[in-house]
């Protein structure tokens, strides 16, 4: 099975490199018949691809212990799901997945382009053609997801505990479905410099792309944070790991290029700046690959070293390379029209300046995550002169530190944006709209103040993401007003915008919230004892041993009261997977709109009879998944009745 599935993976990276020889023959000239043969091979490509996935896919649900990679990730216990999500499970399985996601992409344009002009169409399936050969090459003769073992194990490894849970099913795939995405509007770039054309057209016709990708990135992320949420039992949804910041770099510049594109599409402006954030977040999506799979940093989610590094150096690189000297061959195509006022306080000129805090945030980001790299090649290179010193990391508070400012900054300009006018300097009218929420705002801060919430951060970002959502409000409120309620429905590329930013803010203040002002306690109690926690009293039951499909699980019935009223009873639990000897915690929530109870075991004893509970309340958390949600419905609200005033 192992020697069909790799020669079916081999059989696609040559079809790939027919697909992208006649795909490149087709960019440089007229004649369809090479677009035409390159159809051919991707067909080919995707056919060999879908039936090595499948191969793979029959190997993990059939325990064939003899391929490697089944016998590393799974084992006989282990619940039908999980086997199945163990193809994106390891480093072999998720190259190989990516390259699937790609060559369907690739049909999808196939047949969305075919009355395009051949050498348009040609340029966008090259680019996805040459994505999908390079992960090949990876999973072909770096990382072969079936390379077989000497022998045949009665049983598996088995699955890292930390992935048996339901965000081993879909956060991966939402993630990689947003990494891959960049790569289709990246074609239409390139489509529109080799055929000459500096209009807006490829920005139109991969709009829908873009939206599509950053919807999925944007939920990988938010299912990532939910994910570490309910499974390391450490009370928290994001800890600046490295692998956290790999995913969320291409969505701040992502989120950046829609903004940009945006003012390409509608004001011809910004072309450069577009044009540049598409494909840094191309290279970011790349880049987040290469940290988490060649080994060079240390994370919890990270893959061991390996010599997948050297790969994706090169490849980005001779991406960059190979896209600068076209936009630059191109470079007079993609000039902004001469404006003798140019007004920062326009709808452009802050989506301009809005450009630059992305940017600002990104790289702040970025170094930080890099820093135990920068901190190496320096001391590598100071080590020729006598200069010696150890790699450096920064934590948390780095972070936290140097990324306000722009958030702060950014949740601002969300809500001032809608207000403005294109082409227009701000004037009265833009103040005097803007006046109810500003007092919204400073009413917001005084109570937090007036209640004592008074730490200066949170009061801060409290009154700008209350001035936001007042601003978005007023801006509905006016124009339907003004045009009625259809309005919403004849311009939803606008209203749904706005709909997104709502869930942006939304998100602040369940972030806010929870990350200023959560509480935390524990307390050890014998069973059958209670303890308060705020307003609640908490009675924890009797230690209980349950068998699962694959784990023992050990757990303390927690039952939660409010002035004598019982509100929900849980079971924080310890789980002993097979061939594991540490415990994994499982925690238990009770989620309510107004926060969370968040439930942990720590520590338990039968012969010493007690039981350790940590209890941790966390302050309007449920918010951050609801605004994601919106956001989400938003962004596909406006590609949906796309009509020409919308």
């Amino acid at each position: 099975m192992g020697g069909a599935g790799f020669l079916f993976m081999l059989l696609a990276l040559i079809a790939g490199a027919g697909a992208s020889y006649f795909y490149l023959s087709g960019m440089r000239s007229e004649n369809k018949i090479y677009d035409k043969i390159g159809g051919y091979f991707l067909i080919a490509q995707t056919t060999a691809i879908g039936i090595a996935s499948l191969v793979l896919l029959l190997a993990l649900i059939t325990s064939n212990f003899k391929i490697e990679y089944v016998a590393q990730y799974t084992d006989l216990a282990l619940p039908l799901a999980y086997k199945l999500s163990a193809f994106w499970a390891g480093q072999a399985g998720s190259l190989l997945f990516w390259a699937l996601i790609l060559v369907i992409f690739a049909i999808i344009e196939m047949i969305r382009l075919r009355n395009f002009d051949s050498r348009y169409k040609s340029s966008v399936l090259f680019v996805i053609s040459v994505a999908s050969s390079f992960f090949l090459i990876l999973t072909c003769f770096v990382t072969n997801p079936f390379a077989e073992l000497g022998f045949t194990p009665q049983d598996g490894v088995g699955m890292n505990p930390l992935l048996q849970n339901p965000g081993m099913i879909y956060h991966p795939p939402t993630l990689f479905l947003g990494f891959a995405g960049f790569t289709v509007p990246l074609g239409h770039a390139i489509a529109s410099m080799m055929t000459s054309d500096g209009s807006n057209l490829w920005v139109k016709e991969s709009r829908g792309w873009a939206i599509f990708t950053w919807v999925f990135l944007t939920i990988g992320i938010v299912l990532g944070g939910q994910w570490a949420y309910v499974e390391l039992g450490w009370g928290g949804y994001w800890a600046w790991d490295p692998v956290e910041n790999a995913s969320l770099l291409p969505w701040i510049t992502g989120t950046a290029y829609l903004h940009s594109a945006l003012i390409y599409e509608q004001r011809n402006k910004l072309k450069i700046w577009t044009h540049t954030l598409l494909m840094t977040s191309f290279l970011l999506c790349i880049f987040g690959t290469f940290l988490t799979r060649s080994g060079v940093i240390e994370s919890v989610h990270s893959f061991g070293k390996s010599s997948l590094g050297t790969f994706f150096i090169v490849f980005m690189i001779a991406s960059t390379v190979a896209y600068l000297a076209v936009l630059l061959t191109n470079i007079k195509l993609y000039k902004d029209p001469e404006e003798k006022d140019f007004h920062f306080s326009s709808r452009e000129g802050m989506f301009f300046i809005a450009n630059w805090l992305f940017l600002g945030l990104m790289i702040v980001v970025l170094v930080g995550t890099t820093m135990p790299l920068i901190s190496q090649a320096y001391y590598g290179i100071m080590g020729i002169f006598g200069v010696v010193g150890n790699k450096l990391t920064v934590n948390i508070p780095y972070f936290n530190k140097v990324s306000t400012p722009f958030f702060i900054l950014i949740l601002l300009f969300a809500g001032l944006a809608p207000m403005a006018q294109f082409g227009k300097e701000a004037g009265e009218s833009f103040y005097k709209k803007i006046i109810p929420a500003v007092i919204a705002a400073l009413a917001s801060m005084v109570i937090m103040y007036v209640k004592g919430y008074t730490l200066p951060i949170p009061l801060i970002l409290t009154g700008v993401t209350t001035l936001s959502l007042a601003t978005i409000i007023t801006r509905i409120v006016l124009s339907v007003k003004n045009n009625g309620p259809r309005v919403m429905l004849t311009q939803r590329r606008h209203y749904g915008g706005l709909m997104v930013h709502i869930g942006v803010v939304i998100m602040a203040y369940g972030i806010i919230a929870s990350s200023f002002y959560n509480i935390k306690d524990e307390h050890v109690v014998a069973p059958g004892e209670s303890f308060t926690f705020g307003n609640y009293e908490m009675h924890v039951g009797e230690l209980t041993v349950n068998q699962g499909q694959n784990f023992t699980s050990v757990y303390a019935p927690v039952t939660v009261t409010e002035n004598g009223n019982k509100i929900v009873t849980v079971a924080p639990e310890r789980r002993f997977y097979n061939k594991r000897e540490e415990a994994w915690a499982e925690v238990a929530i009770y989620s309510k709109l107004k926060g969370d109870l968040y439930f942990i075991l720590a520590s338990y004893s039968k012969p010493e009879n007690y039981i350790g509970i940590q209890v941790v309340y966390e302050p309007l958390l449920i918010w951050l998944w609801i605004g994601c949600g919106i956001m989400c419905i938003g962004a596909f609200y406006t590609v949906t009745g796309r009509r020409k005033n919308a």
